[in-house]
């Protein structure tokens, strides 16, 4: 990757590229609230979330041990994001359309799709994105990487690692990082326990540290290839866009408004507006790999490093210390530079 103007590239073209741009839309707004609930903004302020607030593109919900809040989307949709959860809203370009994308970071959310969408949103956790179509269903985010889809009404499509898994009523599935979905299961009756099932994939990750941190760099890799593909398509639009301005200056240096204008609207527009798209789906694939860094691979650092000070860390705990390393070093070099100094 050409790292020496990733940051120019992230501020500067993102910024030219979507100055011309109508502002974001609302996405959902709060409806219910119990407990401590903030919100975080894109420009990096977390304030006290109040009844009524709008919640718009890169806005992140965080409910504490005994917060809750419920989300409503367009009269079409109910979200209730439970206790210790991280919870974000997110935008694709797919194909020339804007797609949302409801991320779940760590924790669990229920999502009830009251009616249908023109397009429905996607949801997805740091290893996995799943499409959705007229569904109730919940999903919990584990702090190693592992989520989970159980669906009450309707239908829900997980894929992770280029494989999809159908889901339909009474169904679940479980995924690990960086691999693909497990067999489906037949779900029994009452919700999980989340906090039950994420201590349960703590213990299973402790037992075999390498495997699963094995499966997390296959997710990373994933993030910085994406990431890569990007940039590039990035430089390139920029440089059609950069020759587009230069034609347009000429012809209102030469004093034809009508043709200037024409050119503006038909030509240098579309090609603004299809850099807007692109640098928006850098910045998703960016912040999905910080998700990941974030939430799964700086716990699991945390409690590996706490062992190896305690002198209870085994060989394989500390050869895990050392792809962590590995893991961290793919992030800084590839990822980092792309953030913005808000999102950390």
């Amino acid at each position: 990757m050409r790292k020496p103007s990733a940051y120019t590239l992230l501020f500067t073209l993102g910024l030219f590229f979507t100055a011309a741009l109508p502002s974001a839309a609302q996405v959902a707004s709060i409806d219910y609230l119990q407990g401590w609930v903030d919100l975080r903004y894109p420009s990096g302020d977390v304030v006290e979330a109040m009844i009524g607030d709008e919640l718009e593109k890169d806005d992140t919900v965080i409910t504490g041990e005994d917060g809750t809040a419920t989300l409503a989307r367009q009269g079409a949709a109910e979200i209730v994001i439970n206790p210790n959860t991280v919870f974000s809203i997110r935008e694709i370009d797919s194909g020339g359309q804007k797609e949302t994308v409801m991320h779940t970071a760590l924790g669990s959310v229920k999502f009830k799709f009251l009616r249908l969408f023109g397009i429905e949103p996607k949801i997805s956790t740091p290893s996995t994105v799943a499409g959705v179509r007229g569904t109730e269903f919940t999903v919990y985010a584990g702090d190693e990487g592992s989520a989970l889809f159980t669906v009450d009404s309707g239908e829900v499509m997980v894929t992770s690692q280029g494989i999809p898994v159908v889901l339909y009523e009474g169904e679940g599935v479980e995924v690990k990082a960086g691999r693909p979905p497990g067999e489906k299961f037949e779900k029994k009756g009452r919700p999980i326990d989340y906090s039950q099932w994420a201590q349960e994939k703590q213990a299973e990750f402790s037992a075999d540290p390498i495997a699963g941190l094995r499966g997390i760099e296959r997710q990373m890799d994933g993030y910085v290839r994406e990431v890569e593909n990007v940039q590039i398509m990035l430089e390139e639009q920029n440089a059609i866009t950069e020759k587009l301005r230069n034609e347009w200056n000429s012809l209102k240096e030469s004093g034809d408004k009508e043709s200037a204008q024409s050119f503006f609207d038909e030509t240098y527009t579309p090609e603004i507006q299809r850099g807007s798209a692109i640098y928006h789906n850098l910045r998703y694939f960016v912040l999905n790999a910080f998700s990941l860094k974030r939430y799964v691979v700086s716990k699991q650092y945390t409690l590996l490093k706490a062992k190896k000070l305690i002198g209870s860390a085994s060989s394989q705990d500390i050869e895990a210390l050392n792809i962590l390393k590995i893991l961290n070093e793919n992030f800084q070099r590839n990822i980092i530079t792309f953030l913005d100094p808000n999102d950390i």
